[in-house]
């Protein structure tokens, strides 16, 4: 016989203990010497830090705050910034947005997916680390204009790496990922051909996650739920021209990893070094329902969803209670990519049956489509839906062959006709070659010819994107390595400040001391404080011109770039404290430098350069 509760029985047993809230501790940068031939050790060092993300956990009292059991069954949680879809059956499917911060349709946040040890050394293959990226087919005015408002509202409060309202050199691309693994109540409300209505009674398995499903069973679902949306609620989708709208699907793999590792609120170093989002001081079980092998009791069965705490994205489970499905066939991951064989499907965040090193964000497992007996299903096997859109729709077809035929170009087209000189094409070496082919295809009158310079510019174009990210990394190491060189040469300055004050005192102690014993000793130490300011002048010395050199290779590459690069550190910087707090204000000081060693052509002083950063 099926166990049913009433409402209120309902609401009680989900009233469960929970994580407790801890105060987030700031970071304090301690004064430290480091030797100049430790200067390119510094450089690429990053201190840890942590984010000023709270985490959010069910309240210690489990007090699931509406009296309908429909609610508890799907958004146990509600949060600010939380997208609401409707379902049949008076359910909701809930949705967080994910930020992806680029420079246009053409551009995507490249980052670092699996891991550096899952638990499988020996078998790299399957999770290795490889150069990913993923963005969003959204933007802000693609979205419903009630979306939209919550989005504005989200920026303006700080949203991680999120750009600003305003933003010329990067925008915001969005997608839409689920806030929790879809459970049995929805799988039911979508799946079914008839509705019970929300009068019946509830099981305890309702708000559980969905399992013993295929993949092709999940996908089904998402094809229901879109149709289903499109015909009874259509406002709800983002909708492009001719009927293009926004729809349900599986999250690929690196959509689904990017917002289980928190997305756009946690930093790049976070999320290409740490193996879990930062869990700031909560234990991993705070966050996720696994197999602790030093637990005295192992999980033995699924959780509600919302029983843990989210991650910094305030997505729910997305390590442990179920696997989940993702949209990509399986390829092996060799030499920092994947393998061009495609197996069966991905499983990700490992499930209640896996042990810590299974549930990491970056572990991926391969399952068959079929067995013997059908499509695979598993008791401990789920999903999460995720919300795209067309990248190509007829209203976009403008602005995206604009951005593509400016894509790669350094220099402004001109006007200028080519050259011809009997049969020999003078090109003109000071413009962008990409340009100079396209004038000639203009003017070209012979097919041939036109197919291959076309194939010429596309090679070319190709190499051109290529150099430009190759670009943006150099700019964006130039520009931290001149933040941690500017705080290094604030730490040797405090150090020299103490040993000033010492020097002073044993000077003091000198003039007043007629003890031959005592000046022998005092002279001592002030020959030592002395050659010590001297190796520190000397270390500062090279600091500053280390700087200088930083701020000088910016000049090669183009303003906008620069900018650009700025723009990105500085969201980043925006979502830690502490010693990243002293970074931003560098950033700022690093900047104005920038201006004014362009705008007095170089003749910039050492002494001024010095004096404001030792003063900021």
């Amino acid at each position: 016989m099926k166990f049913r509760l009433n409402t209120k029985q309902f609401r009680s047993v989900l009233t469960q203990k929970c994580c407790k809230r801890s105060k987030m501790r700031m970071f304090l940068s301690g004064h430290f010497l480091i030797p100049i031939s430790g200067l390119a050790v510094l450089i690429a060092f990053v201190l840890p830090v942590r984010t000023i993300q709270a985490q959010h956990c069910p309240s210690e009292q489990g007090a699931l705050a509406s009296p309908n059991p429909v609610a508890d069954a799907i958004n146990p949680n509600p949060f600010e910034g939380d997208f609401q879809l409707p379902m049949p059956c008076g359910g909701k499917m809930i949705l967080r947005h994910v930020c992806v911060p680029a420079e246009g349709y053409f551009a995507d946040l490249p980052f670092d997916m699996g891991c550096k040890d899952c638990g499988r050394l020996k078998h790299s293959f399957m999770e290795g680390k490889r150069w990913s990226a993923v963005s969003g087919p959204f933007t802000l005015e693609d979205l419903p204009s009630a979306w939209r408002v919550e989005l504005k509202k989200a920026i303006a409060n700080g949203n991680g790496r999120c750009p600003k309202l305003g933003d010329t050199n990067i925008k915001a691309f969005y997608y839409f990922i689920g806030k929790y693994e879809v459970t049995n109540f929805q799988w039911e409300a979508v799946m079914d051909d008839a509705c019970s209505g929300t009068s019946r009674q509830f099981s305890v398995d309702d708000p559980r996650p969905k399992t013993n499903i295929s993949w092709f069973e999940a996908v089904e679902f998402t094809r229901k739920y879109t149709e289903w949306l499109i015909k009874n609620a259509p406002q709800y989708l983002p909708k492009f021209s001719n009927d293009r709208f926004g729809y349900l699907r599986l999250p690929t793999e690196a959509e689904w990893e990017f917002a289980a590792r928190g997305g756009h609120m946690v930093t790049e170093s976070q999320l290409n070094n740490e193996e879990f989002f930062p869990l700031n001081d909560h234990p991993l079980n705070d966050f996720a329902v696994f197999t602790d092998h030093d637990a005295a009791k192992p999980q033995q069965k699924l959780a509600w969803i919302g029983s843990k705490c989210a991650n910094p994205l305030d997505l729910f489970d997305t390590a442990g209670n179920v696997a989940e499905m993702v949209l990509d066939p399986f390829h092996f991951s060799v030499g920092f990519r994947l393998h061009g064989a495609a197996g069966g499907f991905i499983i990700k965040g490992g499930s209640f049956r896996k042990s810590r090193n299974e549930i990491m964000p970056g572990r991926r497992e391969e399952q068959p489509f079929f067995l013997n007996d059908g499509a695979f299903r598993s008791t401990d096997v789920g999903f999460r839906v995720a919300l795209s859109g067309i990248l190509t729709p007829e209203d976009r077809r403008e602005r995206l062959d604009q951005e593509w035929s400016n894509l790669g170009v350094q220099q402004d087209p001109t006007q200028v006709t080519p050259k011809f000189s009997g049969l020999t094409i003078e090109i003109d070496q000071s413009k962008d070659p990409i340009v100079e082919i396209e004038q000639f295809v203009a003017v070209s009158t012979d097919e041939t010819e036109k197919k291959n310079l076309l194939f010429l510019r596309e090679v070319l174009k190709q190499n051109s994107i290529l150099l430009r990210e190759q670009e943006a990394e150099t700019v964006k190491g130039i520009i931290r390595s001149a933040l941690l060189t500017a705080e290094s040469l604030q730490n040797y300055a405090i150090r020299r400040k103490v040993v000033i004050n010492e020097l002073s005192k044993l000077e003091r102690m000198k003039a007043e001391t007629v003890s031959q014993s005592i000046l022998d000793s005092l002279e001592g130490g002030i020959a030592k404080a002395k050659e010590t300011v001297g190796m520190l002048d000397s270390a500062m010395d090279h600091f500053v011109k280390f700087y200088l050199n930083r701020i000088r290779e910016t000049q090669r590459y183009p303003e906008e770039l620069f900018e650009s690069q700025i723009n990105l550190i500085s969201q980043e910087l925006s979502l830690e404290q502490g010693f990243s707090r002293s970074l931003k204000n560098r950033l700022d000081v690093f900047k104005r430098h920038v201006a004014l060693y362009k705008r007095q052509a170089g003749n910039i002083s050492q002494k001024g350069i010095q004096s404001d950063l030792i003063l900021q």
